[in-house]
This record gives structure tokens, sequence and C-alpha cells, in this order.
């Protein structure tokens, strides 16, 4: 830290020594127009500086101060710059200050100010000042540094990851940024991108140790065990295996059905070990009954605990107990499915299968397995099984109508999800799958009459009210749609959707414009980027006759949209009817041309030929 803070203030006297040489530059073209006394003093101050005498150097330059009438903020960057370095921080921070209100981006004062707050552990009063450096220059590494300090103080891990990407961004064989990154999305559970991290920081520096322990664990915890083996040979050749990381990985050679036997042996302290490796060493040996006494308990304590499940298997198999390793298999699947390896769960579950193919809450498991890899149709196929053989189908239907949904067999989803609804009458949510299936397939009438079902059960949640409101409008009965969109709105003022949808359709009537415009400026507010919401506004705004208001609106709008989706055509057509309104002719016909190439229609057609019929006259 000594030798950080001397090279800190060795450059810092550099910058002031190259700052001072810049000001002496700008001032002699108008030295016969200053007090001469301000550049004597300034000059007396950089000679100083020079010969680093930093007392008398601020001496002179407090002096240049005095006598000049209209400061610049170069001055006062040099002042507080100077002033920092001998450790008057109040000085320091007045001055800097002083600096920025003449130019609010002095990166020299910004610096200081930012050094300042940063010495004096003031993490949230430098962050402002270092976002500021950070705009102009946002590879500075030194900046970044700085902000990853102030986050990391402040234990604001959202901006850290913020910062350690763009860290990366510009330097992207920063290796403590991947590291410290790598850990970030390790603490929040984020595997995936923390694996991605670590997997940076070994192609970077292969022997990084805690990039290798990092991602030993996070390989183990996805459930890919042989990246996680191979991971402790790479530990285990540089001689950094712990007793705790030997216990794992003999406790994970056993899981993958590998011989354990020589890394047990190293394991010194059996007092105080995991608890199912004295059953992996009893089943090593051949002690099958002592492992199993042990595998047993350690399941009372630990259900999922795949050493003691994966022992418990193979000692049914090796002593033919059909009926054990039947249960025992299925535990093990259960166990699998839950810890998110579906892979291991739909292979322990497939044998499962073949060893009792009548074995109905396997077969349920097999399709939540299924469904969990998104073979889908595969998903169905078990739970049809399991519906057509069960006494009680329970949630069956449910699940089936999920499923039924996501292969978009609608008519399928409608039936299952009408059967749930007989079983489970009470229960809301069902209906609403129900509902959503109806308006799928564009049967409006049945949608309306199953929201209305849910809100009896219901009557607090917005959504019911925004399909019904929705489905309304679809069927041509707008007040009804208004009405019901504006309960959904009352119930719940976040939902984006149904703001714009009402504000859309007042705004279309041509009543009620400014309240239409204040739920569009209320959707725009929570989705500032959404084209069908910018199309709205620009609507409302046709509507109350700001037409070059509108215009700005709709141009963006066109700019956000899926060109290919047929409905969008309207979009098109109202930039075009703006563009009519305010004398652009051309491109009115232009807009209504790329409208119809969406979606032909008589009116806008008509409109194309009235305004060529205008222009021949």
């Amino acid at each position: 830290m000594i030798l950080i803070k001397f090279i800190m203030i060795t450059m810092k006297k550099l910058r002031l020594l190259i700052v001072s040489l810049l000001f002496l530059l700008l001032l002699t073209p108008v030295v016969l127009y200053a007090d001469s006394r301000a550049l004597t003093h300034f000059s007396m101050g950089y000679y100083y500086l020079y010969n680093d005498e930093l007392e008398s150097s601020l001496d002179q330059f407090e002096l240049s101060l005095l006598f000049e009438k209209t400061p610049p903020a170069l001055l006062f960057s040099v002042l507080a710059e100077i002033t920092n370095i001998l450790d008057n921080t109040e000085d320091a921070l007045r001055y800097a200050k002083m600096a920025l209100r003449i130019e609010p981006q002095d990166e020299s004062a910004l610096q200081t100010i930012s050094l300042v707050y940063i010495s004096a552990n003031q993490y949230d009063e430098a962050v402002p000042y270092l976002n500021e450096l950070l705009k102009n220059n946002p590879d500075d590494i030194q900046v970044l540094l700085y902000l990853a300090e102030a986050y990391n103080n402040l234990g604001d891990d959202d901006k850290l990851i913020d910062i350690y990407n763009q860290m990366l961004k510009y330097h992207p064989n920063f290796v403590d940024a991947a590291l410290n990154l790598g850990y970030l999305y390790t603490k929040r559970g984020a595997f995936g991108l923390a694996e991605i991290e670590f997997e940076r920081v070994l192609e970077l520096d292969p022997g990084n140790e805690k990039a290798l322990f990092y991602l030993t664990y996070i390989y183990i915890s996805e459930g890919k065990n042989d990246e996680a083996l191979g991971m402790f040979q790479s530990l285990d050749d540089k001689d950094l295996l712990s007793e705790e990381t030997l216990q794992d990985y003999a406790l994970n050679l056993f899981i993958e059905g590998q011989d354990p036997t020589p890394v047990l042996r190293r394991i010194e302290d059996w007092g105080n070990v995991l608890p199912a490796l004295p059953g992996v060493r009893h089943y090593s040996e051949g002690n099958l009954e002592e492992a199993r006494t042990i595998f047993t308990d350690v399941l009372f304590e630990e259900p999922d605990n795949l050493a003691a499940l994966n022992g418990l298997v193979r000692i049914a198999e090796q002593q033919g107990l059909w009926d054990a390793e039947l249960r025992w298999r299925f535990r093990l699947a259960g166990s699998y499915y839950r810890l998110g390896r579906y892979e291991k769960a739909e292979m322990e579950s497939q044998q499962v299968r073949q060893m009792d193919p009548g074995f109905l809450e396997n077969r349920y498991l097999l399709g939540d397995i299924y469904g969990s890899l998104r073979e889908t149709e595969k998903a169905i196929e078990e739970y049809e099984f399991y519906r057509r053989h069960a006494d009680e189908p329970g949630d069956i239907h449910i699940k089936l109508g999920l499923a039924y949904d996501q292969i978009g067999d609608h008519e399928e989803a409608i039936e299952n999800f009408s059967r749930a609804t007989q079983l489970f009458p009470e229960n809301d949510e069902l209906l609403y799958y129900l509902g959503i299936e109806y308006r799928i397939i564009m049967d409006y009438e049945s949608t309306i009459e199953v929201f209305k079902r849910a809100i009896q059960l219901n009557d607090q949640d917005s959504r019911y009210f925004f399909h019904i409101g929705v489905s309304y409008e679809r069927l041509g009965r707008i007040d009804e749609a208004i009405e019901n969109l504006g309960r959904s709105v009352q119930l719940d003022d976040t939902s984006a959707a149904a703001l714009n949808y009402l504000g859309y359709l007042l705004a279309d009537g041509g009543t009620r414009l400014e309240e239409a415009r204040v739920f569009i400026e209320m959707a725009l507010a929570i989705d500032p980027e959404n084209g069908a919401y910018l199309d709205s506004m620009g609507w409302v705004l046709y509507r109350l006759k700001e037409y070059h208001k509108a215009r700005d609106f709709l141009e963006n709008a066109v700019q956000l949209i899926d060109v290919t989706e047929e409905e969008n055509y309207v979009i098109y057509e109202h930039l075009g009817d703006v563009y009519y309104e305010i004398g652009l002719f051309q491109e009115a016909m232009k807009a209504w041309e790329e409208a119809l190439e969406l979606k032909y229609l008589s009116d806008i057609q008509r409109k194309i030929n009235n305004v060529r019929g205008e222009l021949m006259e």
C-alpha cells in the first residue's frame, strides 16, 4: 500500500507539472489584459512545484488566485491536487468543487474529490463523481477499480457486477475482475454465469487455485460430475486437496460408479467425515450390511443424499433384492429430479419402468422429468398412462393441460383444464388457464364466461377483468371492454398492457382523450421501448390534433415493431394518417402501402387512391 501511495503521489505531481505548464501556455496570449502579478505568482508556483517544494508552490498558487479577477477552473484544480497531496482534504474538496462550478466536467477536480472521499471511506459520496469520470472514459481501469471498491464497501452487488462486466468489456484479460465476478455470481446462485467467468480465469491462468476450487463445486452443484472429477484431479495434481475436498472427491467417485478406494486411503481423520462416507468405505471393503445400515440412517437426516441412495441401489442389486432395488431406484430418480439433474433422473426412472411398467408413481415422475427436459410429447405419453390407470387422477389433468398447451393442441388443453376445474371447483387459477386457452382459439364468448366464473371466486385479480375486457373488445362491445379494463387498472395500475389497452380504446373512440393520454403515459413509464405503446401515444396525440408530436411517437414505434406481425399494419396506417394531416402526402402513401403489405384493407387502399387523385388535381 505504501508503494501504491508513493506511485499515486508521484503521478499526481507529474500531472500537476503538465497541467501547470498548460495553464502558462493558455495565459500567455492574454498577458496584456491580465494582472501581471497573477501570472508571476503562478510561474513561481510552477517553479516550486517542479523542484518538489509543495508548501512554497501552494503559497504561490494561492497568491495567483488572490490577484486573478476571474480565475479559471484549471487554477482551482491545481490547488485542489496540491492540497490533496499535502493531506489537507478540506481545502482540496473546497478547491475542487469551485473548479466544478466553473467547469462541471473538469476531470482533475472530479478525480480529486473521488480520491478524497475514497481515502476517507465515504464511498456513497465518491460514487457520483466516479460515475461522472466514467461517462467520458468508460475504459479507465483506475476509475473502474475505485468504483468496484466503493460498491463493494456499500454492499451493492448489482452495481459491482455491472462494474466488473464493464472492466471485462474493455479489459477482457483482467483475471482479478473475472475471478471477483465469478464469486459474485456464485454468491447469488447464478452458477451458469459463474462457470463462464471461472473458466475464463483458467484460460488466462490455468493454475489459478481459487478458480479451480469454485469451479469444482459449481460442477458438483450442476450435476456435471465428470467435469467435477476432472477439477478434483487438477487440484490433486497440484497437491491442493484438503481433508474436506478429499471427502467430496471420494463421494463423487462413488456416486459416478468409480472406485473411491485410493482416495479413501488418504483420509486421515475418520472421526470427522461426511455422514455417508463411512458407508462408502464399508461398501468398498465388501461389508454390505454395515454399509446398508449407515446409508439408511443417513437418509433419515438427508432424504436426497445421492451417495446413500446409490449405495442402497447397488447393495439391493448385488443381493438380488428386486423390491428393494425398485424402491431405492425410484427414490434416487426423484432425488436427481429435485436436484435438477434431469438426465440422471431419466436414466434411473427408465430403469424403474423397465422393471415395473405399471408403477404409476414412477410414470408420473417420468412425465415430470420429460417436461423438465422439454420433451413434451414424451411427458404427455407418461401422464396419459397415469391418467388411464390411476383410481384418482389428482392434478394429472393440470399437467396434461399445460403440456398440450405447450405443443399447441389447445382443444386437448381445454378438455383437461375443464376436467381439472370440475375436480377443483374452488380454484380460480385453473379457470384462468382455461380462459386463456379459449382466448387463444378466439372463442371470446367462452373466454368471458370462464373469467366471470373466476371473478365469482376472486374479484381482486386484475388479470380476470383484463381478459374479459380484451374479449369484449374483440367482439366489438367497446363500452363493456372499457368498463372491465378500467376495473383491471383500478386493481393493478402497474400492468402496462392493461393501461395501454384502456388508453388506446379511449383514444380510438375519441372520448376522454386527456384521461387516455395519462393511461398511455403510465404504460410508457413502465415499458418505454414498446412499439405498441408508442403507437397508442401517437394515436391519442393525433386525436388531440397534436400532429407533429404524434409523428415523433409513431416514427419511433415503427422502428420497434415486428414488421412480419399482421396486426402491426395499424401502426403504419396511423403514421400515414399523421403524415397526411401535416401535408407529407408522399410519405403518407408510402406508410399506407406498408400497412397494406401486412394486411389488405379496402379503407386503406381508398386513402391512397384519394391522395393520388388530390395530387393529380
